[in-house]
């Protein structure tokens, strides 16, 4: 029995880590000049980073249609894969998941499970990869997701973007000249943090980047367990060097066991913008 695990280009799983783990992406879409691009297979990601501040109109997005994993799930089942185990995420960030739960009704025959992770990004794609090596060891569908809310509190992102701009272009901030004095003036640092109740929301600002590393960092001290093992999934805008300093900062405060660089995919850089930083901490996979 064979079975392929699928899951959004969001989680930003780097390709040599996917192609590894057998895993297939669904992609998202980014309107550019009213064109659906394809985020992974249609564009390129270092141009997308570099161009996205001056492009007008500003792309929006779009999120996969249940006919896009329909084809995806179809052409598994084709490959001769018996099953497909599909890790979706928050439906409060998305209607992806729905279109993955439409997708999966069309195909009654089939043994496709639709999991919504309740989550984004490296904390989706830590998800992911728990599920691929409980898979491999024989798990069943229903003991992976037993096994998946057990720990999924024990997860936690959080991230800065370096200054309001894309926030006020996509809509996520609304702009007022009050706030873009005040945020220059105070040099502030837009932060974020991925959970489970909403998704993600912000979490206010740092004054400067060292204020924001210190908010971020107090934010894991806070919301993760110190008697824990992690590993740490360093997620980057084009800005390796803020990196390292969150890389740093984070392992003072946790053990950490493994450290990994993903690079953050065109839909978050299309949220957060060129420059943003993001840490992300999970029980290790070593333990799993």
């Amino acid at each position: 029995m064979t079975i392929r695990v699928t899951t959004d280009v969001t989680t930003c799983i780097p390709k040599e880590i996917t192609d590894k783990n057998n895993i297939e992406f669904i992609e998202f879409y980014l309107n550019i000049n009213g064109k659906p691009t394809k985020e992974l297979s249609e564009l390129d990601r270092e141009t997308f980073m570099n161009e996205l501040s001056d492009m007008n109109p500003f792309p929006t997005s779009n999120f996969p249609s249940p006919q896009d994993y329909l084809d995806a799930f179809q052409k598994i089942l084709d490959d001769g894969y018996d099953e497909i185990f599909h890790i979706g995420l928050s439906p409060n960030i998305s209607g992806a998941l729905n279109s993955a739960k439409v997708a999966a009704k069309k195909l009654k025959e089939a043994k496709i499970t639709i999991y919504n992770s309740g989550i984004m990004a490296p904390s989706q794609g830590s998800m992911v990869l728990i599920a691929v090596k409980l898979l491999n060891q024989g798990k069943t569908h229903d003991e992976v997701i037993e096994y998946l809310e057990s720990i999924k509190y024990n997860i936690y992102g959080a991230g800065l973007s370096i200054n309001f701009d894309i926030l006020f272009k996509t809509g996520r901030v609304k702009k007022s000249a009050g706030l873009t004095v005040f945020s220059s003036l105070m040099k502030l640092k837009p932060l974020f943090e991925l959970n489970f109740e909403t998704g993600v929301t912000g979490i206010g600002g740092g004054v400067g980047f060292k204020g924001a590393i210190k908010k971020i960092v107090q934010n894991i001290e806070e919301k993760t367990d110190e008697g824990l093992t992690y590993d740490l999934i360093m997620t980057d805008a084009g800005a390796p060097e803020l990196l390292k300093k969150l890389e740093e900062a984070v392992k003072k405060v946790r053990k950490i066991k493994n450290i990994h660089h993903w690079p953050m995919v065109s839909m978050m850089i299309h949220t957060c913008g060129k420059g943003s930083v993001m840490a992300t901490v999970c029980p290790t996979l070593d333990e799993v």
